[in-house]
C-alpha cells in the first residue's frame, strides 16, 4: 500500500517532465563532452545546484537523487566532475554558447541587444585561494556609503536582453593575478568578438553603462561589424560639424550637451524596487567626430524634467529623426536586464560567491554550471505553460497577492521543492527509516 501510495504521488510531481525539458536543454553542452558519463553528472549538477541554491559542492551533492546510505559517493562524483582533465572549462562554455544560438535561432529577433557589464564577485576574508584578487564592491557600501575594496574575482559576462528569456554570449570568470590575464579591455574585447563570430549575419547592438565609454572599445565594436549604445562618463574634447562655416569645429562635450535643442518629448515608466515613477523626458541629438580616429557617433541627450537630470549616450547608430532618437533611447533601456540575472546568481538566488572549490579552473567550472541552472531556471519560465509555472510558483511559496512578485524567485524555490522530493524519496525507497520501537538509546 505504501509504494502504491509512493508510485502515485511521484506520478503527480513533475519531476520526470523537469528532467526531460532539463536534457534537451543541455544538448548543447553534452555534445562537447567526453562521454556519457560526464554528460550525465553535468545534468545532475545542474539539477542539483537548482535544488540547493547553492554551488557548494557537498551542500550540491545532498540535494541530488541518490540510493547509497550516505552523500560521500555522489559527491566524489561532482567533485571528480570539476577535476576532469578530459575536458575543461573551455568545453562548458562553448556549451552554454550552444545554447545562445539556439534560443536565438527560435526567437528569430530582427535584432540581438547584447548587454556588456563587468561584475566583481566578492570572496570575503579570503587570502589564499589561487588568483585571489582586490575587486571593488559597492553592494553592501562601506563607511559613508562609498565603494569598498575586498578580496575577490572579477568576471565579465555578455547577455542577450531583448529575448523572453536572457541568454549568455560570453562568460569569463578571471583573476588579475593570474598568467593568462592580459587586462580587462582585453576582456571585453573578447566579449565583442566570440559574440560576433556566435551570430555572423545578425545585426547587433551593444549595450554598456558608463564604464565602458572608451574610444578603443568604440573602435572595436565598428571592427567586429556590430553597433553600441554606451553610456558616456568622461568630458572629452570632440569635433563637431559647423554648418554655416562648412567645417569640422572642436568642441567639449559638455558645452555641447548644456546647449543642445530638445526636440523630442516623452513620458516613460521607471520600476525600481517594485515603485513605479512617471518621468517627463525630453531628447535631442547631434552627431560628432573624435578627434584621433575620425569615427563619426551620434550622441543623444535625455533630459529629465524635474530633477534637472540628463542621461548622455554615445553610439554608432545613426539618429537622423525622431524616431531613430527614440529607438536608440529605449533600446538602452534593456540594459538593467543584465543586472537582474547577476543578483539573481548573487544574492538571495543562487549564491554564486559561496562557491567553495579553490582553483581558478574549478571555479570557472563552477562559475559555468550556476549559470546554466540560471538560465534552466528562466527557461522554464518561459516555455512551460502558465498553469504548469503557476502550480511551479504556489509549491514555492506564492501568497497569492496581487502585489506577489513573479520573477525567477519564487519559481526556483518551487524547482527546488520539486527536485528535493524526488531525492527524498529515492532515498527512501532504498532506505526506509527504522522502526523506533525496535531500537534502543
Amino acid at each position: 500500500m505504501d509504494s502504491i501510495l509512493q508510485n502515485s504521488l511521484v506520478d503527480n510531481l513533475p519531476g520526470k517532465a523537469l528532467e526531460d525539458r532539463l536534457r534537451a536543454f543541455l544538448t548543447p553542452v553534452f555534445g562537447h563532452l567526453p562521454e556519457k558519463r560526464v554528460c550525465d553528472v553535468a545534468q545532475m549538477a545542474v539539477q542539483a545546484i537548482v535544488a540547493a541554491q547553492s554551488p557548494v559542492l557537498t551542500e550540491v551533492a545532498r540535494q541530488a537523487s541518490r540510493t547509497e546510505e550516505t552523500v560521500w559517493p555522489m559527491a566524489k562524483r561532482l567533485y571528480r566532475f570539476v577535476w576532469n582533465k578530459r575536458f575543461s572549462h573551455r568545453e562548458l562554455l562553448k556549451g552554454l554558447y550552444g545554447i545562445a544560438q539556439c534560443a536565438v535561432e527560435r526567437h528569430q529577433p530582427a535584432r540581438l541587444l547584447v548587454a556588456l557589464d563587468p561584475v566583481n564577485f566578492e570572496k570575503p576574508y579570503t587570502r589564499k585561494l589561487e588568483g585571489v584578487s582586490t575587486v571593488r564592491k559597492s553592494t553592501p557600501p562601506g563607511e559613508r556609503g562609498q565603494k569598498r575594496l575586498t578580496p575577490g574575482y572579477p568576471a565579465i559576462t555578455a547577455a542577450v536582453v531583448n529575448l523572453p528569456e536572457p541568454v549568455i554570449t560570453y562568460a569569463n570568470w578571471f583573476s588579475h593575478r593570474t598568467t593568462d590575464f592580459v587586462s580587462e579591455n582585453r576582456e571585453l574585447y573578447r566579449a565583442i568578438r566570440v559574440t560576433r563570430a556566435l551570430f555572423p549575419s545578425l545585426c547587433i547592438r551593444f549595450l554598456g553603462d558608463a564604464g565602458l565609454d572608451d574610444q578603443k572599445l568604440f573602435a572595436w565594436v565598428a571592427r567586429a561589424n556590430a553597433q553600441f549604445i554606451f553610456r558616456s562618463s568622461h568630458d572629452r574634447r570632440i569635433e563637431v560639424y559647423n554648418n554655416r562655416l562648412d567645417r569640422w569645429e572642436e568642441e567639449l562635450l559638455s558645452d555641447l550637451v548644456a546647449t543642445v535643442p530638445l526636440p523630442l518629448k516623452l513620458q516613460v515608466t521607471f520600476t525600481h524596487a517594485r515603485k513605479m515613477r512617471r518621468a517627463n523626458m525630453a531628447l535631442g541629438w547631434f552627431t560628432i567626430r573624435l578627434l584621433d580616429t575620425h569615427q563619426m557617433l551620434w550622441v543623444l541627450v535625455a533630459h529629465e524634467k524635474g530633477i534637472n537630470r540628463d542621461l548622455v549616450l554615445i553610439t554608432n547608430v545613426p539618429i537622423e529623426s525622431a524616431d531613430d532618437a527614440e529607438t536608440v533611447y529605449t533600446e538602452w533601456r534593456h540594459r538593467p536586464q543584465i543586472e537582474h540575472t547577476y543578483r539573481f546568481d548573487q544574492e538571495d538566488g543562487l549564491d554564486i560567491e559561496d562557491m567553495r572549490v579553490r582553483t581558478m579552473e574549478r571555479m570557472r567550472r563552477v562559475f559555468v554550471l550556476v549559470l546554466l541552472a540560471t538560465l534552466f531556471v528562466y527557461h522554464i519560465g518561459h516555455v512551460w505553460p502558465y498553469e504548469a509555472v503557476l502550480w511551479l510558483r504556489r509549491l514555492g511559496g506564492k501568497l497569492g497577492f496581487r502585489t506577489d512578485r513573479d520573477g525567477p524567485y519564487v519559481l526556483l524555490a518551487g524547482l527546488s521543492a520539486v527536485f528535493v522530493t524526488l531525492a527524498t524519496l529515492s532515498f527512501l525507497a532504498e532506505h526506509p527509516f527504522p522502526d523506533l520501537e525496535d531500537t534502543y538509546g
